[in-house]
């Protein structure tokens, strides 16, 4: 699904609002240091890691927008992936605590809100007679991993009693650049999801959202639930 010129004026608008807000509180904590992360991220940028503003300012764009559109997307498509497996999900609200993380887990892997991530050769790579040169970028698809018949039986059922998950979920990623966030994140789809099932198990689904994209973080529309 494409931008159209409207959405891209207002994405560029608001994204110049968060370039601006973010350097506001980085030359004020350069100013006034406080006892809070971004005033020690900024002393070890400079005295430590030798980071220039740009390099710092990105890191916390970084930080702010991977925290936020993923998460997002994982707690509504999972919770809409409950709602639409009726079983499942009454099922978790009887036991909440015990099958928070596997609830997450099937979500992830079922609908990840992470569709590819791109990487560059280091060497040459022969995959399936075609050989990929060194410095070449490369991005792997997510999506495709997340149904692998030789990972996952039944790959197309979403379940959240599978026991074939991988030690590592490969929507992380993986090696050094594995999703700093990845233990914030699970906490977060945890504790809502189960605060949901427990507070409100007669929750409905109003409107299915629509998951789209395959290239990077994928986007989300409406979604709509009813409480009884």
């Amino acid at each position: 699904m494409g931008f159209d010129q409207s959405q891209r004026v207002e994405i560029e608008r608001d994204f110049d609002l968060l370039l601006a807000e973010v350097d506001r509180l980085l030359d004020e904590r350069k100013e006034e240091p406080r006892d809070d992360f971004l005033s020690s991220l900024v002393v070890d940028a400079e005295e430590r890691f030798e980071l220039s503003f740009d390099d710092l300012r990105w890191q916390v764009v970084s930080l702010i927008i991977g925290g936020s559109d993923t998460t997002r997307l994982a707690l509504c498509s999972t919770l809409a992936l409950l709602l639409s497996h009726p079983e499942q999900w009454q099922a978790f609200c009887k036991d909440p605590e015990g099958l928070k993380k596997q609830v997450v887990q099937e979500g992830l892997r079922f609908e990840p809100p992470i569709a590819s991530f791109a990487r560059v050769t280091l060497e040459d790579i022969e995959l399936d007679g075609v050989v990929l040169p060194a410095g070449l970028p490369v991005s792997l698809c997510l999506l495709s991993a997340m149904r692998d018949e030789r990972v996952y039986a039944d790959p197309f059922t979403f379940d959240i009693f599978r026991d074939d998950h991988p030690r590592w979920h490969p929507a992380f990623g993986t090696g050094a650049h594995r999703c700093l966030g990845e233990a914030l994140a699970r906490a977060e789809l945890e504790e809502c999801l189960a605060a949901i099932a427990r507070l409100a198990p007669n929750t409905r689904l109003a409107q299915a959202p629509a998951v789209r994209g395959l290239n990077g973080i994928r986007r989300i529309n409406q979604m709509r639930v009813a409480f009884n």
